[in-house]
């Protein structure tokens, strides 16, 4: 994983990361909008990717944004890291 912190992706630009960073296998025309655990996020994924997105984007996600049974999409993940 880097260490940069970046500004904020396009959802498309972090669909590319996370399949870059091999923290979720995406297909090249995942949604925007699609469901990142129908994807198969499962537990240990999303402790990855939070852990990942704090340190690429220097953002500090609250408990429960980001799991396992909550509809979440990149469109979601994307509106965090600006909100933050």
């Amino acid at each position: 994983m880097s260490s940069t912190r970046r500004s904020s992706p396009t959802p498309t630009e972090l669909i590319d990361w996370l399949s870059a960073e091999d923290l979720l296998e995406l297909d090249w025309d995942f949604p925007e909008d699609g469901d990142l655990n129908e994807a198969g996020m499962d537990e240990e994924t999303v402790q990855r990717i939070i852990a990942a997105l704090e340190d690429e984007y220097g953002v500090i996600l609250e408990n429960g944004e980001i799991a396992v049974g909550k509809k979440i999409t990149p469109l979601d993940i994307v509106r965090m890291i600006r909100e933050s």
